[in-house]
């Protein structure tokens, strides 16, 4: 697609519709590409090159458990956004990143892989009888929504899923079928007693397709290694503005975290065509900033107006639907002050996810019987490792630039003009209209 500069708000609009007309058929490409996946609907079994019973039974088999709700609301969980609060609150003076969208989705195929008081616990923490009307329904949502976020050309995840077994008899047929038809996910048997081994593993056979690099603390806890389950959910962002910034006018300006005052580079724009809204009722504005990809996707950045207030900010967007946020704003020309940043942040989200009750997936009992034979097998820990960078372009590479060669940002200041200076910490979320792929804050450079 030829870049677009936008100056008027119809023409915008007017993209706007062709882009989601596209994405449409896009969409039902990448579902119906998949090897195992030739059709949307995965209630017509006769489109679906699946013939084992079992994994017929773990598709359907459950769904008389789940509501006939006409109006399923899949997007609405908040799992994800309470594990992030949690981790956000823990690591307040740290730069983080969580994918909401990604756990929920792991746990979801965890729901398909358990039995008994464990798939019971999965099934209400994760409200999947509000929310689907089938066990099918919920694996064609993710399997779409991990297509939309992993096919894009212009802006996707790199993306590995893991779930390592502690043991040497192997995973089930059918439910590694599903795993990678429907979720973007692996199982696989691995060796958790001997920590530098599972070490180099991750790096070597995992992150290395995901940007790269080292998980720098590994500890298998839960009970003997040798029949645990480790999940490992791990992304790195590939990003490309739908309206990049321009490299000319990048520049210093004074971040401000706490006491520390640090000149930092910045993306700069003194006139850009956005959506903007100011947010009184909870002291803070926002913009959002459009990419290229098919179903505009785009990053919604949300500013306190005090300089200390990003703590108090994110317990209001706890319970916040941001979707409703978002229609609230405004294409507006926006003064737009930006930093550029890159976050590689890694954590264990086992004792965030037991804060939010659960218990019985890391509990010797945990039933995960259509995964692997074994009758117990409970998850040792949930580790996650997530990468975005933001620069002019996006996330593109660039030419490494020392502090000294940027001049300083000098900005005027009109009393009819909106503005988004990011000089303090803030909020951001990275969104297509419905669903959270990441969310995280930057406080400190």
């Amino acid at each position: 697609m030829d870049r677009i500069y936008v100056s008027n708000w119809f023409f915008l609009e007017l993209f706007h519709y062709f882009r989601a007309q596209a994405f449409s058929r896009h969409l039902a490409e990448a579902a119906c590409g998949r090897e195992s996946l030739r059709a949307t609907n995965l209630y017509n079994c006769k489109t679906i090159n699946i013939s084992h019973f079992k994994l017929k039974f773990l598709l359907f088999s459950q769904s008389h458990t789940m509501s006939e709700a006409a109006n399923p609301t899949p997007y609405d969980c908040h799992i994800g956004a309470g594990i992030y609060h949690s981790i956000a609150t823990s690591f307040s003076d740290q730069n983080v990143v969580v994918s909401p969208l990604l756990l929920e989705a792991t746990l979801s195929l965890l729901f398909l892989g358990s039995d008994g008081a464990t798939a019971e616990e999965l099934q209400k923490q994760l409200r999947l009888k509000q929310r689907f009307p089938s066990n099918a329904k919920m694996a064609n949502f993710y399997a779409a929504e991990l297509a939309n976020i992993t096919a894009d050309a212009d802006t996707f995840l790199q993306l590995q899923n893991r779930l390592m077994l502690g043991s040497d008899s192997g995973v089930a047929d059918d439910f590694q079928k599903i795993a990678q038809t429907y979720f973007h996910a692996t199982a696989e048997c691995v060796d958790l007693e001997q920590t530098e081994k599972l070490r180099r593993h991750i790096s070597e056979q995992i992150l290395a397709s995901v940007g790269g690099g080292n998980w720098k603390d590994i500890h298998v806890a839960g009970g003997s290694p040798s029949k645990t389950l480790l999940l490992l959910l791990a992304a790195n962002l590939q990003s490309k503005w739908f309206l990049p910034f321009s490299a000319y006018r990048t520049g210093l300006y004074e971040f401000h975290s706490g006491s520390q005052v640090k000149s930092v580079p910045m993306l700069f724009d003194d006139d850009m065509f956005v959506k903007f809204a100011e947010l009184r009722d909870l002291d803070a504005r926002a913009i959002e900033l459009p990419y290229e990809h098919a179903e505009e996707l785009s990053m919604l950045l949300i500013l306190p107006n005090q300089r200390g207030g990003l703590q108090e900010l994110e317990k209001q967007l706890h319970d916040l639907d941001l979707g409703a946020l978002q229609q609230r704003m405004q294409m507006e020309g926006v003064q737009v002050l930006l930093p550029k940043f890159s976050i590689d942040f890694e954590c264990s989200l086992r004792q965030p996810m037991k804060q939010l009750g659960f218990e019985e997936i890391f509990a010797a009992s945990a039933n995960f019987k259509h995964l692997h034979a074994s009758a117990n097998l409970p998850i040792a820990d949930v580790l996650q490792k997530l990468r975005i960078n933001l620069n002019e372009s996006g996330s593109g590479p660039e030419l490494p630039k020392n502090a000294t060669e940027y001049k300083p940002i000098v900005i005027s200041n009109s009393s009819r003009q909106k503005f988004f200076r990011a000089d303090h910490p803030f909020f951001f979320a990275i969104r297509s209209e419905n669903v959270t792929y990441l969310m995280g804050h930057v406080v400190e450079f």
